[in-house]
């Protein structure tokens, strides 16, 4: 586990380098540095949140938030890619007054990975975590176990942590597509 809590400081930290060295030249008025500022500094914090659920041995609590960096790494791939403008105004647009069916679409989030090219993993992991999350731990009170499925499994802290600094990766490499050398 500590070598995927490395990984993942390396991730924020090459995240926090590259801003600093292209800080100077944002603008407010930049629609795509705009957009990518926002999911950065979201991506950093819920990398933050995965660590701390893992070592505290919430790993089956920290996938939604892990689904919601995936989300994120998603956009900021997407936006980064092609088209970047209009990718930052249709993704400010859209969340400007967001709800969470809207932040959370799996068919956008599938059709924007799939256009990307984005492999297969860990997105569809994080897709079907979605039933570790509800039967992870679900025997922890008197006679839970009745209700269980015959084999209720949950995902550990090292799937977790590897997953997110994947997702990490992700984040980084569209920062890097946008300002090329700056944050490798």
């Amino acid at each position: 586990m500590k070598e995927l809590i490395q990984r993942l400081g390396r991730a924020k930290t090459n995240v926090d380098h590259g801003f600093s060295r292209v800080g100077p030249g944002l603008s407010a008025q930049d629609d795509v540095a705009r957009a990518l500022m926002l999911l950065s500094c979201r991506s950093v914090a819920l990398a933050n949140a995965l660590m701390v659920l893992a070592q505290s041995n919430h790993a089956n609590e920290a996938l939604p938030v892990l689904r919601s960096l995936l989300e994120l790494a998603v956009h900021m791939r997407w936006i980064a890619a092609a088209d970047s403008e209009a990718r930052a105004r249709e993704f400010l647009r859209e969340h400007d007054r967001p709800q969470w069916d809207g932040l959370w679409s799996g068919r956008r989030l599938g059709e924007r990975a799939a256009a990307l090219g984005l492999p297969e993993e860990p997105r569809a992991k994080v897709q079907r975590w979605c039933r570790e999350h509800l039967w992870g731990n679900a025997a922890g009170l008197p006679w839970a176990h009745v209700f269980c499925p015959p084999e209720p499994r949950g995902v550990s802290a090292e799937e977790v942590l590897n997953a997110a600094a994947d997702l990490m990766d992700e984040v980084v490499a569209a920062l890097d597509r946008r300002w090329p050398e700056r944050f490798s």
